[in-house]
């Protein structure tokens, strides 16, 4: 900038776009007050320094808390370079409110890790002290950026998106249907280049997954959206990073129709054959109500084949009683143990009869149950194991490696011991004792395990209780397991070992009951 720009850009609204009353309504720019450096230099110690291609000489401008101090010449390289010091020095009610600088330094990272997925053109390089905690390179590839953020197993697990209906234009990368996470948190979408949180978008995004992924699985997501800027509103919150549609319906059917386009062009490939296109599209669109921007989908579930989690091998676990039994007193109830088994239907529902009552046992609910007390009991007693592996290097992005920094405490705990290599690299030497088969995605598990605790701050949530969850989820017979007779009578045992049998951690119940009387009821007799 030249140094009447330089010392404009400080002062306030002096850099606005708005100039009279409807160009609110067509915002085409990421700021448009003209507020952004007067803001951020009324409360701090602030430094810029300009120096445009075709001068000899910078110009520096010294503000400290909103008065200028300072603007001189000075010898720069080009470009432009801001300083922010002493943040809210002269604001402390505004300075108690700061975190820990972990935390902090997790939310800066957390922005420019998304702003590296939105500007693949641009190099980021984000320091935290000293330490280098992200370096892209600027090529423009979405793809090799996304996979210096989210690790090299990524690389060939992404689906490229381009799409255009009706004015409206999608771009980016989604996930395989197969690598998931457990969080939205690795979505980010982009609408006219500016980051924002809309509901609407997370919504169909995961509408188009339906029937592909479990519940409680999300993908990962980087979507460029370009539309009308008279379409959107930019105004609803003072952070510009919520934003609403004028027309919703419109938005989600071109987001729905893009995502499974490309769901479609990966599955023809990995099927072999034509995947029909009224799978995918005009058949199923979103459908929406004027009521709000929340969209319900009417889709046919698509016979997609998951992976199994682990591979897991029933005697050993089944034939004989398990922990939980050996680490407390033998349950004087019988009351499953004592049923007369009938068999397994659908290889997820163990059939029993008792006492004239039918009772159908989910057989991954109940397992769950036993496993989860089990984590809990043992760890009451500060039995916490852990496995020794082979050292695994892990990529964690800037926003993960503060998070586990913060955490570290947390992670130590559950068994976990890193070893830093570089930025961003760790070795992993020991993790829990618990059934997984991803080092990675079990790492990252816990992670969004750490942020949920940290969005719940203020309820009752409990991280070791969810990780304890996490654990006797990922441990239990799966549905679609065969079990054997013996199996079954063996699980039932431990359900009589649960201090509430009743129902899995998450709050689902382990069986129902069906009377006689609901059987003669139901066959008019």
């Amino acid at each position: 900038m030249a140094p009447d720009d330089a010392k404009m850009a400080v002062a306030r609204h002096a850099t606005s776009k708005i100039r009279i009353a409807d160009d609110l309504n067509m915002v085409n720019t990421l700021g448009f007050r003209g507020e952004a450096l007067a803001a951020i230099s009324s409360v701090s110690r602030f430094t810029l320094m300009t120096r445009p291609p075709d001068a000899v000489a910078g110009t520096r401008v010294v503000v400290e808390g909103g008065e200028l101090k300072d603007i001189s010449a000075v010898g720069c390289p080009c470009g432009t370079q801001v300083i922010v010091e002493n943040l809210f020095f002269n604001s402390q009610p505004r300075r108690k409110f700061l975190k820990s600088p972990r935390s902090e330094a997790a939310a800066v990272a957390d922005v420019l890790t998304r702003f590296a997925l939105g500007y693949p053109h641009i190099s980021f390089n984000y320091y935290s002290g000293k330490r280098l905690c992200l370096a892209t390179y600027g090529q423009g590839d979405i793809i090799d950026t996304a996979t210096i953020i989210y690790g090299k197993e990524s690389r060939d697990r992404f689906l490229t998106v381009s799409y255009q209906e009706d004015g409206i234009k999608i771009e980016g990368i989604v996930s395989e249907p197969e690598y998931t996470r457990s969080s939205r948190f690795y979505q980010s979408f982009f609408v006219n280049q500016r980051l924002v949180r809309n509901f609407l978008l997370s919504h169909t995004l995961e509408n188009a997954y339906q029937g592909m992924i479990t519940s409680g699985r999300y993908p990962t997501a980087v979507l460029f959206i370009e539309i009308d800027p008279s379409m959107i509103d930019v105004n609803v919150h003072p952070t510009k990073s919520d934003i609403r549609f004028s027309d919703s319906q419109t938005v989600a059917r071109v987001v729905y129709r893009g995502v499974n386009s490309a769901l479609a062009s990966f599955l023809q490939k990995q099927r072999g054959f034509q995947v029909k296109e009224e799978q995918f599209g005009p058949h199923q669109e979103p459908a929406t109500q004027n009521t709000g921007e929340k969209v319900r989908y009417q889709t046919e579930q698509l016979p997609i084949r998951m992976a199994p989690v682990f591979n897991r091998t029933f005697p050993e676990d089944l034939q004989v009683r398990d922990d939980i039994v050996k680490d407390r007193p033998l349950s004087k109830n019988s009351f499953f143990q004592e049923m007369q088994l009938i068999g397994q239907v659908l290889g997820t529902y163990i059939i029993a009869e008792r006492e004239g009552n039918l009772f159908i046992i989910d057989q991954h609910a109940a397992h769950e149950r036993v496993l989860y007390e089990k984590i809990k009991l043992k760890w009451q007693n500060k039995k916490v194991f852990s496995q020794k592996i082979c050292p695994h290097r892990i990529l964690l992005s800037p926003e993960e490696e503060q998070l586990y920094l913060e955490n570290r405490e947390f992670f130590q705990n559950v068994g976990y011991t890193l070893e830093r290599e570089t930025a961003n690299r760790y070795f992993v030497i020991t993790v829990p004792d618990e059934p997984h088969t991803n080092i990675d995605q079990f790492f990252r598990e816990h992670l969004d395990l750490v942020r949920q605790a940290k969005e719940e701050a203020d309820t009752s949530f409990n991280i070791k209780e969810a990780a304890a969850k996490l654990y006797a989820c990922k441990g239990a017979i799966k549905a679609g397991d065969r079990l054997t007779q013996a199996e079954m009578h063996q699980l039932l045992v431990q359900l009589d070992a649960a201090d509430h049998p009743d129902h899995c951690p998450h709050g689902r119940p382990t069986y129902i009951k069906i009377t006689d009387f609901d059987l003669n009821r139901w066959f008019h007799r």
